[in-house]
Parts: C-alpha cells; sequence; structure tokens
C-alpha cells in the first residue's frame, strides 16, 4: 500500500509557518528546511559588505563630478560666462530588501516517482539616496574665488617636493615687480626675465641650494616665510643660478635669508614680495590655455589665443584642453558645452597634474573657518 504525506511551508522574510511540525521527519527534509531558512538570512542583510561597495563607489562619483564641475568652469571663463559651484553636503543612503520564499513539497517514500519540492519566490529591493548640494556663495565664496592665496601658504608646498617654478607658474602673479603671464580677454604673456627667475630657482631648488623657513611673528601671531639662498661653495653654474636670482629681484649678494611679504614690490632688498593669484585668477588662466572653434572667435564669442613672445615660450602652458564634436574614449575629464566636447588627455601627464593641483591651490586659499567635508551615511535593513 502506497503510503504518502505532504507538507507546505510559508517563509516570509525570517519568520516561517508550516503546518506540521517536521521534527520527526527524516534527516534529509530537515536539512533541506534548514538549508533554505539559512539562504534567506544570508540574502536579507547588507551590513558589512555594504562598506567595501559604498565607500569607493562615492567616491569614485563625488571626484568624477568635482573633475566634471572644474572642467566646466574652466571653460565658462574663456567664454565670460559664469563659474558656479555646488558642493556636496551630505549623502544619506537607505536600502530596504523584502523577500519572500514559497517551498511546497510532496514527500512520498513509497512512491517510485519520488520526493517533489515546488519552490516560489519573491523580492523587492529599494535604494533611496539622499544627496544635499551646498552652492559656494557669500563668505565662502568670497575665501575660495576671490582671495589670494597667503604666501606662506604657497610656499610651503615646496617644502613637501612639489617644484617650485610650477607653484609660482600658477600661484604667482609677480614676483618684486617681475610678471607673470596674465589669463582673459587682456591677458599678456610673462615677461622674460620672469621666465628667467622660474627656471633659475627651479634648479637651485634641485640642488638644495633653495630653502625655506616659516616662521611666526610673536606680535601678530601671523605666519611669515623666510626664503633661503645658501651661500656656500657651489659649482660655478649654480652660482651662476644664485647670482641671476638675486640680482632679477634685487637681493643684496651677501645676504642668504630674505623676508618673503605679500605684495608687488618691496622697495627692500633683503625681502621678496610676491603678489599672488586668487581661485578665480587661476581658472581665468587656465580658460586661456582651452581651444576653442575658430568660429567662436569669429563670431566673437571667446578672445583670440594670446600670442606667447619668442623669448617667453620656454614657459610651457599650464594646462591643454581640446575641443572636439565628441569626446575621446581616453580622457581624463571631459565636459560637454555649446555643443562642443571639452577635453583632457588622459596620456598628458602635466595637464592632469596641475588641475588636480587646482584643488589644493584653491584649498589654501582658504583662511576662515573650513566646510564640512561631504558626510555619507549608509542606512541599511
Amino acid at each position: 500500500m502506497k503510503s504518502t504525506e505532504s507538507a507546505t511551508w510559508q517563509l516570509e522574510s525570517k519568520s516561517m509557518t508550516w503546518s506540521r511540525s517536521l521534527l520527526k521527519r527524516p534527516l534529509k527534509y530537515r536539512c533541506l528546511l534548514a538549508g533554505i531558512v539559512l539562504s534567506l538570512q544570508g540574502c536579507g542583510s547588507f551590513g558589512p559588505p555594504s562598506v567595501d561597495r559604498d565607500r569607493f563607489d562615492y567616491i569614485n562619483a563625488i571626484s568624477s563630478s568635482w573633475k566634471q564641475q572644474t572642467l566646466l568652469n574652466i571653460v565658462k571663463m574663456r567664454y565670460a560666462d559664469t563659474p558656479v559651484f555646488l558642493d556636496v553636503g551630505q549623502i544619506i543612503s537607505g536600502y530596504q530588501l523584502q523577500g519572500a520564499l514559497t517551498v511546497g513539497a510532496s514527500l512520498n517514500s513509497a512512491s517510485a516517482v519520488g520526493d517533489i519540492v515546488n519552490l516560489g519566490s519573491g523580492a523587492t529591493y529599494t535604494d533611496r539616496p539622499t544627496i544635499t548640494y551646498t552652492p559656494l556663495t557669500g563668505a565662502h565664496f568670497m575665501q575660495v574665488m576671490i582671495t589670494p592665496i597667503p604666501p606662506p601658504n604657497l610656499l610651503r608646498l615646496s617644502q613637501e617636493g612639489w617644484p617650485i617654478d610650477m607653484l609660482l607658474q600658477i600661484g604667482a602673479q609677480s614676483i618684486n615687480g617681475l610678471s607673470n603671464r596674465k589669463g582673459g580677454a587682456r591677458g599678456h604673456a610673462a615677461e622674460p626675465d620672469f621666465v628667467r627667475l622660474l627656471a633659475a630657482l627651479q634648479r637651485l631648488q634641485g640642488s638644495g641650494v633653495l630653502g625655506l623657513r616659516v616662521e611666526v611673528s610673536k606680535e601678530s601671531k601671523q605666519e611669515g616665510t623666510v626664503m633661503v639662498i645658501s651661500q656656500k661653495d657651489l659649482p660655478p653654474e649654480i652660482q651662476a643660478d644664485r647670482d641671476r636670482v638675486r640680482k632679477l629681484l634685487g637681493l643684496r649678494p651677501d645676504l642668504q635669508e630674505f623676508k618673503v611679504v605679500s605684495g608687488t614690490l618691496s622697495g627692500k632688498d633683503d625681502t621678496i614680495a610676491i603678489q599672488t593669484r586668487s581661485g578665480f585668477h587661476i581658472l581665468n588662466l587656465l580658460g586661456s590655455n582651452v581651444e576653442v572653434p575658430p568660429e567662436h572667435i569669429a563670431e566673437g564669442r571667446t578672445y583670440p589665443q594670446i600670442v606667447e613672445p619668442a623669448e617667453t615660450q620656454s614657459l610651457s602652458p599650464l594646462i591643454k584642453i581640446h575641443a572636439e564634436n565628441s569626446c575621446s574614449a581616453d580622457a581624463f575629464a571631459a565636459v560637454k558645452y555649446r555643443d562642443y566636447c571639452y577635453w583632457i588627455d588622459d596620456r598628458d601627464y602635466r595637464s592632469k597634474g596641475v588641475f588636480t593641483f587646482l584643488m589644493i591651490i584653491m584649498t589654501l586659499a582658504e583662511t576662515g573657518e573650513k566646510a564640512q567635508p561631504p558626510v555619507v551615511t549608509i542606512q541599511g535593513n
């Protein structure tokens, strides 16, 4: 005589009901049920495994967004358009997973057909990220975009290994009256002596002759910078660079320490005055390196490219931003504007370095209370 027993189980999330007790059933049936319950428990939790995914996904997204925003503002400056910055203030992402699994089993111990198990499942996944944006306006806009970079903040980076010629080419408009390149519609090339000064300072830095020291005034409690040009015996070519720097800046040849101040001219032979740039000025300068379609110049939408004199061509362009009808597949950063794609080549190491360094430079302009960094909150269920 055929003996047939059947049991039906209904599982919702982590709760389970069944029509009859299985405690007296053979071991294989109890193992089947245990495996199903364990699999549901594994699928129903996000927890620690979500950290790896969420952390790096949001890092990449914020980084890519910052590059596109900055590139767009550089291009907009080329067209006298208004730059707009929007900071990511907070990110709250909530996950919810609801699942249902139905198991129907016919346990035929004496049948030739054997056991029959029917599985049915359904799941709903919900991801509700909430992102807040903070426009750069008011006092914070003044600090970041309009306020010139303090000379100690700019020169301190040379102590961390940044090339001093790049720092001054980006962040200084003039040094003791020697004028750097100026961008914009009324821009001009750098003075030849400014180019010679940067080249000599770079060689002195590489030879270890040039040093910087940060001092804090006891009266004002403000930081000041002292540039040190060593008097030790040097190879003839390095001595020539040391003498050239002192001559170009009008410094006393018998001194080796010179105070660095903010300004156009110092009027003293023991002081170096550096007129630094603001974030807005730097964006305008980089905008002058944007390639633009010839018809946009002919139509008056933007200004013509600045022609560099032969004696200043050794001062390489800070950045190269290309303009084409479509974006390159090998772009470090790309953005659409006025029906053209403006992009930076991923193989252009110098342009990538300057573009990334722009974030550091603009941060250095912040002299007041710093804005809070993005806060990422992940809520799982």
